[in-house]
């Protein structure tokens, strides 16, 4: 085995002790730890050394003896954790040596000062990258954390979140004769499920300040919607309120101060966002892309896939690229839907509405009414790349580019949100028979999420910014998988990886993204479907 020696982050708290002590503790002591994380290579469910700096009064504290503590990520998971060793210059160490992929909670705990940090550990991570880590804070919860975020410059993290179930969407699809809905929750008789009418995590401060409440009435679901006029318990679909929060870097490398990115739709948060990317301006504001469905069919506009000069009859757009400019810090309303007064029918956008589409062609099937989800914005040089994915692209041609990742290309930058855009296809070492979904480009590499595969993937970019670089199978690396996931079906595993963002701070690149655990097994019915708490989760690069 070789041990890499390079060290994760150092994560600091600090606390407070008084009272008698021993040895040359004295009454006004002030303890602190920092914990630092670095992962041994051995093919898989890798080894972590965990060394605390334990100073009192900022000084280095030999010499004492350390409480450690390991949580396993399930009731049948038992790591081996060393003894702890006094290095004699503030510093102790210790490895954890894990039998099953999942969260490991390290407790060091000294007197009244205590740190808690999370290390994740994956079936299998590239050498090239760290130990990885859940995100500290206010971010993880136990509803669920999606469409993981991270700005340029790693001060703001972002989750696409919500108290319910994310998995009452698969009991919701499911058939009905196999323990699901069958697709509606009403009919042919009335259908309860605990992922469906209960909610797991929670929707108040500090965690989720101001979250749109209206569906729910303390830890159950009422079944309603009020932007769509439909009372209580008439909702026939297994409908999820999601909301944007932003959470600001701490001292300590934890993710707090949350503030929200929503549409207001009369407290509903049913009508959401996805794929959020930024341009930041160096004011406390950024231009932000965002991928985005008005939920009326009638008036979105019909599609030429062929590009034949007629609308193909039947076929109407999907998720649009949209962009508006956000305020680090507060609270950012991207428009307003209000009931059309017609009970069951879709809300009407508010004039003004302060997001506006990025304005592809409306023809063919790169047209701005065919689907563009998870967009990644790229600007250099005047140029802007933006690329996206088409995973929700299902009324397509069999010649469409559904699972596949484009690229949309405008030459003046300064035309933004407008000008001309021509669109390609990535070539075929990165879209391949699998499904690519959820791109990030930063000019040298695309980060992406196989969703075939579950993982996180990435290839390096040594063209120019033009569409006979991007479309060029030369110019692109072979993808290698960052980190892989279990695919046991056994609880407290990793079975989930994506949403890929990168940043930069403090002059080291960081990775964030995605993680699902399997939280439990439903036995409640037919299913056996898993329950997934989807969380958020960093990597620091070698």
């Amino acid at each position: 085995m070789r041990r890499i020696p390079a060290l994760l982050l150092t994560l600091i708290l600090i606390t407070s002790c008084s009272g008698s002590s021993s040895g040359d503790d004295s009454s006004s002591s002030t303890y602190s730890l920092e914990l630092s994380f670095l992962r041994t290579d051995s093919g898989g469910k890798d080894p972590f050394a965990v060394t605390a700096l334990l100073k009192n009064n900022g000084n280095p504290h030999p010499g004492v003896i350390l409480s450690v503590d390991v949580s396993p990520p399930s009731q049948t998971s038992s790591p081996t954790v060393s003894p702890v060793t006094d290095l004699g210059d503030g510093n102790y160490r210790f490895t954890v040596t894990p039998d099953q992929t999942g969260e490991h909670a390290v407790t060091v705990s000294y007197r009244d000062t205590s740190i808690t940090r999370t290390a994740l550990v994956m079936r299998n991570v590239h050498a090239d990258w760290e130990q990885p880590m859940s995100v500290a804070g206010l971010v993880n919860t136990e509803g669920y954390e999606d469409g993981v975020t991270i700005t340029p410059d790693g001060e703001y993290l972002f989750v696409q979140t919500s108290p319910q179930y994310f998995s009452g969407i698969f009991v919701f699809n499911e058939l009905r004769a196999n323990g699901g809905t069958g697709g509606n929750r009403l009919d042919p008789t009335e259908f309860h499920h605990p992922w469906m009418d209960t909610l797991a995590g929670t929707y108040t401060a500090p965690e989720r300040p101001g979250f749109f409440d209206g569906r729910y009435d303390g830890m159950n679901m009422r079944h309603n919607a009020n932007s769509w006029g439909v009372s209580d318990n008439a909702v026939p679909n297994y409908a999820i309120s999601t909301m944007f929060y932003g959470f600001k870097r701490q001292p300590d490398g934890s993710f707090r101060e949350p503030f929200y990115i929503a549409f207001e739709d009369e407290n509903d948060g049913l009508i959401g966002p996805f794929g959020l990317s930024f341009k930041m301006n160096g004011d406390g504001t950024a231009r932000t892309i965002f991928s985005f469905q008005y939920p009326d069919q009638n008036d979105q506009h019909d599609v030429d896939f062929n590009g034949n000069g007629f609308y193909d009859d039947g076929i109407k757009g999907g998720f649009d690229v949209y962009t508006t400019e956000i305020t680090f810090g507060s609270n950012n309303i991207l428009g307003k839907f209000i009931p059309s007064g017609v009970a069951g029918t879709a809300p009407i956008k508010s004039t003004p509405f302060p997001s506006y589409p990025v304005t592809f062609s409306d023809t063919g099937i790169e047209g701005i009414y065919g689907t563009q989800g998870n967009a990644s914005y790229y600007e250099s040089g005047g140029i802007i790349l933006i690329f996206t994915d088409d995973e929700y692209d299902t009324n397509s041609p069999a010649s469409d580019d559904h699972g596949d990742i484009s690229v949309y290309v405008n030459t003046n930058a300064a035309d933004f949100p407008g000008g001309t855009w021509e669109k390609v296809l990535l070539p075929p070492v990165i879209n391949t028979a699998d499904d690519e979904i959820q791109p990030f480009f930063d000019g040298t590499r695309l980060i992406f999420t196989n969703i075939t595969r579950q993982e996180v993937y990435y290839s390096i970019y040594s063209g120019g910014l033009t569409l006979a670089g991007l479309t060029d199978n030369t110019n692109w690396s072979t993808p290698e998988a960052i980190m892989e996931h279990d695919g046991s079906a056994v609880i407290g595993t990793i079975n989930v990886i994506g949403e890929p963002t990168l940043c930069s701070f403090n002059g080291e690149e960081y990775l964030y993204f995605v993680y699902g655990i399997i939280r439990a097994i439903d036995d409640s019915a037919l299913t056996t479907f898993y329950d997934i708490n989807l969380q958020a989760g960093y990597i620091k690069k070698r």
